[in-house]
């Protein structure tokens, strides 16, 4: 399991290229095959960690953790794209990219909750932004949202991730509009529960909506999706 730093990261400090940035926070490549993601405002990094740790002891496809210490985390540096970045070249995989994350949910409902806790883990936040075509398969990041619960949740906010989300700002929307969304989440939910998931659709819905980054479009989409949902 990841140990504390035990000597942390200058917090102002810049430890090596910015390699990647998100909504949240900043990722460096730090040498020697490892990454620090390191969060923009004060935040504690240890509940991700720990539930990384407990995926992998499962045999969930996550980074390696290292060090955890506040606001940074250490993990390996994962080798590859992004689903979404993938699909931005070659389209044409939307389908087959839909079927993966389906079968990334199933390994997921396969792994039991951490001691102490009922339900499955939940990432909550499981879009093609946040899985790396690595060599050896899909590898899933960013569980910073993760949780225990109802599966089915979780399989509920892929599907409205995929049918109006934007997870990764103005590339998603490029990257899923038109036929191209539609194809991915057609080869989402041919592979999922899909009545399972639909029983959750509406509260999934609900919750997103008091998202304050939504924008007046896409919350007029998401309560379009949550009203056909629910009849």
């Amino acid at each position: 399991s990841p140990r504390s730093c035990a000597t942390p990261w200058p917090a102002m400090a810049e430890p090596g290229p910015l390699i990647g940035r998100g909504r949240d926070a900043d990722v460096y490549d730090i040498g020697g095959g490892r990454v620090l993601r390191r969060y923009r405002t004060e935040h504690d990094s240890a509940p991700e960690a720990a539930i990384m740790a407990h995926l992998a002891d499962h045999g969930f496809p996550v980074p390696a953790v290292h060090d955890v210490d506040g606001r940074d985390l250490v993990m390996d540096r994962v080798e590859g794209a992004t689903q979404l970045d993938v699909l931005l070249r070659r389209p044409w995989r939307a389908a087959s990219f839909g079927r993966e994350l389906a079968e990334l949910h199933r390994r997921l409902d396969a792994v039991p909750a951490p001691a102490g806790r009922t339900g499955g883990v939940l990432h909550l936040d499981l879009h093609p932004g946040n899985v790396m075509c690595a060599p050896d398969g899909p590898v899933v990041i960013d569980w910073n949202n993760a949780g225990v619960g109802d599966r089915a949740d979780d399989v509920a906010t892929t599907w409205l991730l995929l049918a109006v989300g934007r997870p990764d700002g103005g590339r998603v929307i490029q990257a899923l509009a038109s036929v191209l969304r539609r194809r991915l989440l057609a080869g989402f939910l041919a592979s999922v529960d899909v009545e399972a998931a639909r029983a959750s659709l509406g509260d999934v819905c609900a919750a997103r909506e008091l998202d304050p980054n939504m924008g007046p479009e896409e919350l007029a989409a998401i309560r379009a999706l949550g009203a056909a949902a629910s009849r």
